[in-house]
């Protein structure tokens, strides 16, 4: 076992779990339900992406994939979760579930069920350090991971519709009451969440291969890594994913790559029971 080697592999995948589970995080502010098409709209982003590569430079394929991914997140909103607006956060929540049946289906008509992938950003051999290697790629998804959370801090804490979301997450209630147009912010927030998700899952192409059917497994870890969050702390959302990764990384290096599904899977449903409110010490309480 080479422990080094575990850590970047895990920080390299973990890297993307974390930031779909922002995608989470973010829908959830503002509205109180959880999307589980999260996963599928890091599948729109990564085969935006790849199409895009046909005939656009690399750089700019990838900010197809991102668009792809919020204009997917703000269809989803329009089509799907407001007309159920009255039916309460349960019916929204399992009508997202329908939606995932349907994009991974609609991905599958189109692509089939064969990998693809795209070149990475800088060629080149991966770096050493000692027995293990970095991809490059890895060090591309970091910077992207850190510029992504920095400009998501300053949305909610610097510009108007950054803080009427964040009036919204705190009493959705008393937001209307002061003007602010919740449906508005809710929409917002579902494309916010789709480019985030389409930017990183489009930027992992080069290093994960992008499939029709990778987007419950990844809607699963990055709701875990959601969790690790509390649902709310974008920081500590993207410190779940990097966990989740090393989880993932370590069983598949100790016990067998067979079962490191199982054991991610087996380690939610524990952290489910044992630490709901994840790594913060704020008690998770529901919304009214």
């Amino acid at each position: 076992m080479n422990l080094l080697q575990d850590l970047f592999t895990g920080l390299s995948v973990g890297l993307i779990y974390g930031v779909i589970g922002v995608g989470f995080v973010v829908i959830h502010r503002i509205t109180g339900m959880v999307n589980f098409a999260q996963g599928e709209l890091a599948t729109v982003g990564a085969f935006g992406a790849v199409v895009a590569a046909g005939s656009l430079p690399l750089g700019l394929s990838v900010g197809v994939g991102a668009l792809a991914g919020a204009v997917a997140g703000g269809l989803l909103y329009v089509l799907v979760v407001h007309p159920l607006r009255n039916q309460g956060l349960l019916v929204q929540t399992i009508a997202t579930l329908g939606a995932a049946i349907v994009l991974r289906s609609i991905a599958q008509l189109i692509f089939g069920t064969r990998p693809y992938s795209l070149d990475p950003f800088t060629s080149g051999p991966a770096l050493r350090l000692g027995d293990a290697a970095i991809a490059r790629q890895a060090l591309w998804l970091i910077a992207i991971t850190a510029v992504a959370y920095l400009l998501i801090n300053v949305f909610f804490d610097r510009t108007m519709i950054g803080r009427a979301m964040s009036a919204c997450a705190i009493n959705r209630y008393a937001a209307g009451v002061v003007g602010i147009n919740v449906v508005t912010m809710a929409f917002v927030a579902f494309v916010i969440s789709g480019a985030v998700t389409g930017l990183i899952a489009a930027s992992a192409v080069p290093l994960a291969f992008a499939t029709a059917s990778s987007g419950l497994a990844l809607a699963l870890k990055g709701f875990t890594a959601a969790i690790l969050g509390g649902f709310d702390k974008v920081g500590l959302t993207i410190v779940g994913g990097v966990l989740v990764g090393f989880v993932e990384s370590f069983s598949a290096s100790t016990i067998s790559t067979a079962y490191q599904e199982v054991i991610v899977l087996s380690a939610l449903l524990v952290l489910l029971v044992v630490r709901p409110a994840g790594l913060t010490r704020i008690r998770v309480t529901a919304r009214v």
